[in-house]
């Protein structure tokens, strides 16, 4: 008798996990609360699969095996629990994956508050550049599941991770791990920190000493968590500086890493970023983790690497230059939607910065940013829908402080409020949620005021 599989959401992530049960054999039960969008309806349909809509899928649920739930299905969920109470277990679909992940495979997976697109794309193409077949999935538009579907002979699948992924992947382990920092997030969804971080990094107890560890010892929160997670796995440690038990870290123009090849010998790496789209501090950091693939993991030449760093295309909407109007640099950051990040992004710069920032809050600690604003900042323009916090924390150390109803006019006020030198720069530290879908329609949106603005100034530039 067929094994019965409930499938609960129908995104992406749903899609991918429905269509990898269906083609292992199993019974598939699809529910979910809204109609699957276009895209996914139609490869369901092709395969066969239909789906009931209903605000309480219990009923469909409780003669399955296993449950394979949607990222946003929170722990607290009472459908969720109910399951639980009856012994149905339920996975996201990184679990459901991984327990059909091809045998030769390699699964190197990343995770982190900030930083993770940026990363798990630079390691797919650093394996490419050298020569292997990889590619990029999971929490970035491309199921994990689907991927292993469409490609059962990649050698590597580098999967982002995301918090909400993680915290029910009983059993996953990555050959390679990578926390790319940590900081308060989402704590509107997982309540505290230490939950967040548990969600991240509980599978680190159950690495064993052929995998490798790669994180961010420059992240304080991070340091301090994994004091309640031992590991076996090799530890490989970066930061932006050097120092004890630092494995890779940055010395303009260069990114170093030391290759240990006895207890007595040891071999210096230095890769110029100079001339890549690795030259911003944020993606500098990414290129830590690559850094140390190369040298210790697939030992790979340093010229190898050196071009990956040339043909790498950064992720959209990541410190990306929209365009320079009368000597302003306008910066697209909208996937910074945490404070670290910004944080990041403000550093980057060291010029005087026209901030536009807000969105739908997560619970964000803005104390973290006060000295860099402080220093940095010389206006700030609020949008969306929690501006209140923000309006608190930085009132007290911006000169100037304003309110725009549209990203339009807030890309008005900002060139209104510019002088040559300056930058631009949309950074909202908040999730997308209230004024648009997402963060690529937010970054979308503050292209599209800033080229209208581009277009008005080359026929007016009075104006």
């Amino acid at each position: 008798m067929k094994r019965r599989i409930g499938i609960w959401g129908l995104g992406e992530s749903g899609t991918g996990a429905a269509l990898l049960a269906h083609r292992q054999g199993y019974q598939v039960v699809l529910a979910a609360s809204h109609p699957p969008a276009p895209p996914y309806a139609e490869r369901l349909s092709q395969a066969g699969l239909s789906w009931t809509i209903t605000a309480d899928p219990y009923p469909l649920f409780s003669s399955c095996d296993m449950v394979v739930r949607s990222p946003g299905i929170r722990p607290d969920n009472p459908t969720l629990l109910r399951l639980r109470e009856q012994g149905i277990p339920h996975c996201s679909d990184l679990e459901w994956g991984w327990l059909h992940f091809p045998p030769n495979a390699q699964l190197w997976m990343v995770t982190g508050t900030t930083g993770k697109t940026s990363t798990t794309h630079l390691l797919a193409h650093l394996l490419k550049t050298a020569g292997k077949k990889a590619l990029a999935c999971g929490n970035i538009g491309y199921s994990f599941c689907e991927a292993i579907l469409d490609h059962p002979s990649t050698e590597y699948y580098v999967v982002e991770a995301s918090s909400f992924q993680l915290w029910d992947a009983w059993s996953v382990v990555p050959h390679l791990f990578v926390v790319t920092n940590l900081a308060p997030n989402h704590l509107d969804w997982h309540g505290t920190l230490e939950a967040y971080a548990d969600a991240k990094l509980h599978l680190l107890k159950r690495l064993p000493p052929t995998a490798a560890f790669l994180y961010d010892a420059g992240s304080p929160h991070l340091e301090a968590a994994l004091a309640h997670y031992p590991t076996q796995a090799q530890v490989w440690r970066f930061r932006e500086t050097p120092g004890p038990g630092i494995h890779a870290w940055i010395e303009p123009p260069f990114l170093v890493c030391l290759m240990k090849h006895t207890e007595y010998e040891e071999e210096r790496w230095e890769v110029s970023y100079e001339g890549t789209p690795l030259e911003s501090l944020p993606q500098r950091k990414n290129g830590l983790p690559a850094l140390l693939a190369a040298a210790h993991l697939i030992r790979t030449r340093q010229e190898t690497l050196r071009r990956a760093f040339e043909t790498f295309q950064p992720y959209p909407h990541r410190l990306e230059p929209v365009a320079h109007i009368q000597g302003v640099l306008y910066v697209n950051d909208s996937k910074a939607t945490t404070t670290e990040a910004v944080w990041y992004a403000l550093k980057n710069y060291e010029r005087p910065v026209i901030w536009i920032a807000g969105g739908v809050d997560k619970g964000n600690d803005w104390g973290l940013l006060l000295q860099a604003v402080q220093k940095q900042v010389k206006a700030l323009i609020l949008i969306g829908k929690d501006t209140q916090t923000l309006e608190r924390a930085f009132h007290p150390v911006v000169p100037y402080l304003d309110w725009a109803a549209s990203m339009d006019e807030a890309v008005e006020k900002a060139h209104l409020l510019a002088s040559p030198g300056d930058v631009v720069l949309l950074s909202p530290g908040c999730a997308s949620f209230d004024w648009f879908r997402s963060y690529e329609e937010r970054g979308e949106a503050f292209r599209a005021a800033v080229r209208q603005l581009q277009t008005r100034l080359s026929e007016n530039p009075s104006s």
